[in-house]
């Protein structure tokens, strides 16, 4: 006879992994199932806002930080401005291990190497089968398992549509790696004015991120994050768009820079929420719900924020899971509107980009994971 668990999560993210650990505070029995070796090996800047330590209140995170900055530099072609605020940088490789580590010690039994392939739910209890043949059952099932989620495929909830592609590439600092990550641009008088922009762009020595607007990433930004032993540079486009190959001509032109050795990364990005992510015994959370900031991409604050709701609004035993719907709608989906409507300004003119960033300036507190807080302030 099969084991009935009270909630089996599938995909071992950093969202699944917080939400396994959440329900299983709460005594709850809960499975987590991740197909690959190990947890981590997301592609994620990790680069968050104060919001991060409100789900971590008796935890410290130190370990897990790389940096704190103080400021963020946004450029539209040559031009920049400068916003301070803090923002620490995590490695995003060590908050997974943590999070595992944390829903182990809450009571989670996690299992490596269960990629699952069907799912079958029923009037009292949902059946679990992962590719190795295995079978599992329980109460609930949570769908953390990314925008290609096999969760919303097998219970016929809507699938992600116009998918960004995020490209990185990581290029380390030390000159004997054979990378000339700090290589200065030649100074030409074809290139004069975007002299000071391409020094920017390859000094090591500015900690603090930079976004930059250009027509080379139409639609998004490209950026550049200081890490503790490499610069991150990346960008997120519509795949039809070619955003490896944009960034490589962009980081060729602008600090000669090759990509032969470099690190590359890349991940598929939601672009904004699934309409519908919950069925009777099962609910997506996350990128898998789409669950993140159009104007980013960043998705870890909105979906460790729908994780709590979802711990703290389900009964496992008398699931009523458009609860669930309801509630994490009606606390992100107002900021995500809004930040799709920034994105759309992502392809205005020039001219309207600086003159809304000029009145962003005399703005005060404001806050990267709540762009209604420009009208608040």
């Amino acid at each position: 006879m099969l084991k009935c668990y009270d909630l089996i999560v599938v995909g071992g993210s950093a969202v699944g992994l917080y939400l396994a650990k959440e329900f299983s505070k709460k005594g709850n029995s809960v499975l987590v199932l991740e197909r690959k070796t190990k947890v981590g090996g997301k592609v994620c800047s990790g680069l968050l806002s104060k919001h991060i330590f409100s789900f971590f209140e008796k935890e410290n995170l130190d370990d897990l930080i790389e940096d704190q900055f103080e400021k963020a530099r946004i450029w539209v072609e040559n031009k920049y401005f400068d916003f301070s605020g803090n923002a620490w940088l995590f490695d995003r490789q060590k908050l997974d291990e943590f999070l595992f580590e944390r829903a182990q010690k809450a009571g989670a039994e996690i299992q490596l190497q269960k990629e699952v392939i069907k799912i079958k739910e029923n009037k009292d209890f949902v059946l679990v089968k992962t590719k190795d043949g295995k079978e599992f059952q329980s109460k609930i099932v949570a769908g953390c398992d990314g925008v290609l989620s096999t969760v919303a495929r097998e219970v016929g909830l809507p699938q992600q549509k116009n998918l960004l592609l995020g490209i990185i590439y990581l290029s380390n600092y030390k000159k004997e790696d054979g990378i000339a990550s700090s290589a200065t641009p030649p100074r030409n008088d074809n290139v004069k004015c975007h002299c000071e922009r391409n020094e920017a762009i390859s000094n090591n020595n500015n900690n603090f991120p930079d976004l930059f607007f250009t027509k080379d990433f139409p639609g998004f930004f490209s950026w550049r994050i200081p890490r503790k032993d490499s610069v991150e540079y990346g960008t997120a486009l519509l795949p039809e768009k070619k955003p490896k190959e944009r960034l490589e001509k962009w980081l060729n032109n602008n600090l000669q820079l090759t990509t032969d050795n470099l690190q590359l990364r890349s991940a598929l990005i939601p672009c904004y929420p699934l309409k519908k992510t919950t069925t009777k015994r099962v609910f997506l959370c996350g990128d898998a719900a789409g669950q993140i900031k159009p104007y980013t991409g960043g998705g870890l604050i909105y979906g460790f924020t729908a994780a709590k709701i979802a711990s703290k609004v389900i009964d496992l035993n008398n699931p009523q899971l458009e609860n669930y719907e309801k509630e994490w709608r009606k606390k992100l989906m107002p900021e995500i509107r809004f930040g799709n409507l920034l994105r759309q300004c992502y392809s205005l003119p020039n001219f309207f980009k600086k003159a809304g960033l000029s009145l962003l300036k005399k703005k005060r507190n404001l806050d990267q994971d709540q762009p209604l807080t420009i009208f608040r302030n």
